[in-house]
């Protein structure tokens, strides 16, 4: 079954019930190793944490979404992102080391690809589908500020059509 709807549309869907599931554990062909983590005293309620995630070659994630703000890195590899719902804001790594402009990607059925030393803002309203389209492992960064004690991330069980 398809569904259409809005990013809130989703959290709220998420709240109630609707088919999920928390993927810290794991997604087949993902890993998520914390490398540390912290309650920050000027964000009661909120955990800061920064994770090394592993997709290897041709892994998937088919939907998933965040409860807090992540900004992710990439080391090595490519991310194919497709944002589903909401938003994301993706930097490029210019060839003198430098980031570029900060450019929004919106929902759309083309993703767009991360190579090393890109970055990407994801916030709580937004839904995408990340992927390891290539060969090699891919290796990223994903520090994250989330509300205690929730996944990083939760991964839709439920296929969604994009409006």
């Amino acid at each position: 079954m398809m569904k259409m709807m809005t990013s809130a549309g989703f959290l709220a869907l998420l709240a109630l019930g609707w088919p999920a599931s928390a993927q810290d554990a794991g997604v087949k062909g993902v890993t998520r190793t914390v490398l540390g983590s912290g309650q920050p005293v000027a964000a009661p309620g909120l955990e800061l944490s920064l994770r090394r995630v592993v997709f290897a070659p041709g892994a998937t994630i088919s939907g998933e979404v965040h409860s807090g703000m992540q900004v992710i890195y990439v080391l090595s590899g490519r991310l194919s992102l497709q944002v589903l719902g909401g938003s994301a804001m993706v930097r490029r790594a210019l060839p003198d080391g430098s980031m570029g402009p900060a450019t929004e990607i919106k929902a759309g059925p083309t993703p767009v690809t991360l190579r090393p030393r890109d970055t990407a803002l994801e916030n709580e309203t937004l839904v995408l589908h990340p992927s390891n389209p290539s060969r090699e492992p891919l290796v990223i960064l994903a520090g994250s500020l989330m509300p205690i004690g929730r996944p990083q991330s939760v991964q839709i069980t439920e296929s969604i059509r994009i409006p």
